[in-house]
This record gives structure tokens, sequence and C-alpha cells, in this order.
């Protein structure tokens, strides 16, 4: 279940729990059409508050990793052995809260064997909706707003 439904799903519960507390307010006459509240955001709302945004994680270089590969994009994971070049594409939701604050998304690039035989850290890459926005040896990492 994405993080931004769990979020949804929480929000309903909590909105039943307190309507279902009673009390004298329960008892009341309706309000006139023109004292009527604002109506509550719907599912639909809520949803043109969440920003997709697609993310690409790649591992450079030749040949099969010497390490696992290890990622936290949409979900966490390791890759064993894998065939260089690599990449996971992933589409993330992020709730407002998360554009505010941000959602952390990283890989892990592991070691390749040099000309030489020996480990070297492999190149890494993060690009955001067609854009580099991380790359570095080793680890890559950005805070995904």
């Amino acid at each position: 279940m994405s993080r931004s439904l769990m979020t949804i799903i929480a929000g309903l519960v909590m909105v039943a729990a307190l309507q279902g507390c009673g009390g004298a307010a329960d008892t009341a006459a309706p309000a006139s059409p023109a004292q009527e509240p604002a109506p509550t955001a719907t599912g639909a709302e809520e949803v043109s508050a969440i920003a997709v945004r697609q993310v690409k994680l790649e591992v450079l270089g030749k040949g099969k990793s010497a390490q696992p590969i290890v990622y936290n994009l949409d979900t966490n994971g390791t890759e064993n052995d894998a065939d260089l070049p690599w990449s996971k594409t992933a589409e993330i939701e992020l709730t407002e809260a998360e554009q505010k604050v941000g959602r952390l998304v990283s890989v892990v690039s592991g070691s390749v064997q040099d000309a030489n035989g020996q480990l070297r850290p492999a190149a890494c890459r993060i690009t955001v909706d067609g854009e580099k926005v991380a790359s570095g040896k080793g680890t890559c990492e950005h805070l995904l707003k």
C-alpha cells in the first residue's frame, strides 16, 4: 500500500472517530442552507494535492556489480550480481507534506572491478522527471519534493 494511500486512510479513520463521539451536537437542528459548512475534501480533491515524479536510479559501468546494489525508491530493495549499466525507474506520488519536507530516494552502487582487477566504487546517478539531480561514486541520494 502506498504511503499516500495510508495517509488518506488514517485521515478518514480519524474523521470517523471524531464524528462518532456523540454528544449534544448530534441532536442539533440542521443548518440552514446559508449556514451550511463548506464541503469537505473529496478523494478527487486530495489527489490533486499529490504530485507525481518519475525517478530513475542508475549505476553505471560495464560487466557485473561486485557487490549488491541497494536502493530506496518506491520500495527498498537489493540487486545482487546486477548487469551494468543498471537502472530502476518508478513513479513516486508525493503528498502535500512530502512536497514540503521531502522524501529521500537513494542508491548505494556497490563496487565494480577496474582494469587492474581492483574494486572501486561504481558511479551512480539519479534523475527526476528527466533532469539529473544527483551523481557520484558509491552513493547517490536526493531529497525529492
